[in-house]
């Protein structure tokens, strides 16, 4: 009986320190003094995925998301959460959303093209 009790205390301490380390980290930081826009393409799983970053003083402020070969019904979720995720995260990473993988790493990888053609430009 003490044993499963001191789990479940180890459990709920373990999980407590999981949220105290997510929520701490919630800060972004701007990239640098940036500011412009660009565009970034990469392949994604039915052809070419655009996306143009808008940046302001090193945050970036607007996400635009061409991925009209994409198949919507698989991939529809992520093109809409993806600008508010890289806006929120003021990076080109997110989570990869589960079944459009391709469509994920397509977004990822233009979005960071079009925020280094910002950064070196300034």
């Amino acid at each position: 009986m003490k044993i499963s009790r001191l789990l479940v205390f180890l459990g709920i301490i373990a999980l407590l320190a999981g949220v105290v380390a997510c929520a701490s980290g919630g800060k972004v930081q701007p990239i640098g003094s940036a500011s412009g826009s660009a565009t970034g393409t990469a392949m994604g799983f039915g052809g070419n995925v655009t996306v143009t970053i808008t940046m302001e003083g090193g945050f970036i402020t607007d996400v635009d998301i061409d991925a009209r070969f994409e198949t919507q019904a698989i991939a529809g979720t992520v093109i809409s959460r993806a600008p508010t995720l890289i806006k929120e995260n003021n990076s080109a990473q997110f989570d990869a959303v589960s079944g459009a993988t391709i469509t994920s790493t397509a977004i990822r990888e233009a979005a960071q093209a079009a925020i280094d053609q910002i950064v070196d430009g300034n």
